[in-house]
């Protein structure tokens, strides 16, 4: 039985020499009859369409069979067998999508592929600007994707992959002068998106880390679909991670006024682009907390900000205080192992709260925390117990240490007394 990648070896080698039949491989690979070889290049060095024996011909139409060995390129591009001119940059979407619009067409190769990405990009800003307004500066497909070097998305090397797509998006996103004129909401659309995601969390997480679970900018405004953000939009967006934070704010007392004044929900504290890893620090009423931007010192707000940050900051000092005196009895000899699984019970209060704390509820925060305390302070007291248990220890084998020492003593003067008294015995 063929190994998988021997099998992938022969269908690779196959597509490759199909391509290298092709009168339009050879000429368009060949500098003596055209300008430009790197067309040829970047579609048989990795292209998906290539890798899956789709020709030139699937695309464009014409006889690949004809044209070079009669030195007449018009023979293989012969319009009464289909050959098209390539598109101009209005016609790629409904270019590609003859094929990628074909939900049975695109089975055969992979059914997993969505077929609705022409539906969702006439949703789009750029589809909208493209077929409303004819703006040819918007993206197409082939400025994303490519045209004949195309790469999966899974490909470290596309342009739409996770890590990349941000790099993509800010080829045009970043450029002042490109985007230039483009309004949303009658203010200028900033530029400023890419050099603040990527010093944000998630912005961290994608480009330094490769992490594929962090949001890139088609996690919060698709990619096909492209669009701004409107107010509900922004919280779908950051809800579809951060499900439980949605659904407490929702029910907070906060959720109706921030409609009321059309402040998008979560953006309203952690902004957008520029999104810091949330900290504790951002509750509360002292310096850096964002309540007290809205809430004065004498409402009820301000008290109950002030409530939930000093119940959690007690449960982060009861922790504390918890695996400071278990670390302790651990290296004084005690087992710790129990207590550290019952201060995990702790920990998992504190993350707890840190969500329930979207539902600006101080009675919800606090019976979280209360719970969180009692458990910590259960573990800090058998902790001390357990010193307390070892310092008594240490206490009995010091007196009985000294009580040896007072018996050795007492029977060495013993000795030497009998000693003494043999000696004159035997002198007299």
């Amino acid at each position: 039985m063929r190994s998988i990648s021997t099998i992938i070896f022969i269908f690779l080698t196959t597509a490759f020499t199909n391509a290298q039949q092709s009168s339009c491989i050879k000429c368009h690979i060949s500098s003596d009859r055209v300008p430009d070889t790197t067309v040829a290049a970047a579609y048989l060095s990795a292209d998906i369409h290539n890798q899956n024996g789709i020709g030139c011909e699937k695309c464009h139409g014409g006889d690949p069979t004809k044209g070079f060995t009669e030195n007449d390129a018009e023979l293989a591009m012969d319009p009464a067998k289909g050959f098209k001119p390539p598109p101009d940059k209005a016609g790629i979407p409904e270019f590609c999508a003859r094929c990628h619009s074909d939900i049975e067409f695109m089975k055969q190769y992979n059914p997993k592929l969505p077929a609705d990405q022409l539906m969702l990009y006439k949703t789009s800003v750029h589809g909208k600007l493209l077929f409303e307004k004819n703006d040819t500066k918007v993206a197409v497909c082939s400025d994303c994707h490519g045209a004949h070097g195309v790469l999966p998305s899974s490909d470290s090397r596309s342009k739409v992959y996770h890590q990349n797509a941000p790099g993509t998006c800010a080829a045009c996103h970043s450029q002042a002068q490109y985007m230039a004129g483009y309004i949303n909401k009658g203010k200028p659309i900033a530029t400023d998106q890419y050099d603040k995601y990527s010093q944000s969390v998630h912005g961290v997480l994608v480009l330094q880390k490769g992490d594929q679970s962090a949001p890139a900018c088609n996690g919060c405004h698709s990619n096909h679909g492209a669009t701004l953000p409107s107010l509900v939009s922004v919280s779908a967006a950051c809800g579809e991670c951060h499900a439980t934070n949605r659904d407490f704010f929702k029910s907070s007392p906060h959720s109706e006024p921030f409609g009321k004044l059309e402040n998008p929900d979560c953006e309203h504290c952690h902004g957008y682009h520029l999104i810091q890893i949330a900290s504790d620090t951002l509750l509360g009423t002292s310096s850096g907390a964002l309540c007290v931007g809205c809430h004065e010192p004498d409402s009820p707000g301000y008290a109950a900000a002030a409530t939930m940050r000093m119940a959690i900051d007690s449960l982060k000092d009861a922790i504390s205080q918890a695996e400071n005196s278990t670390k302790e009895a651990e290296q004084k000899g005690a087992e710790g192992g129990q207590g550290r699984f019952d201060l995990g019970s702790a920990k998992d209060n504190l993350t707890m709260v840190r969500s329930v704390a979207h539902t600006f509820d101080p009675d919800q925060v606090e019976e979280i925390t209360s719970a969180g305390i009692k458990t910590a302070n259960d573990v800090q007291q058998k902790a001390l117990a357990a010193l307390g248990d070892i310092r008594t220890r240490q206490i009995g084998l010091a007196v009985s240490l000294l009580v040896v020492i007072f018996l050795a003593f007492a029977i060495w003067r013993k000795i030497k007394q009998v000693d003494k008294d043999t000696d004159f015995v035997v002198r007299n």
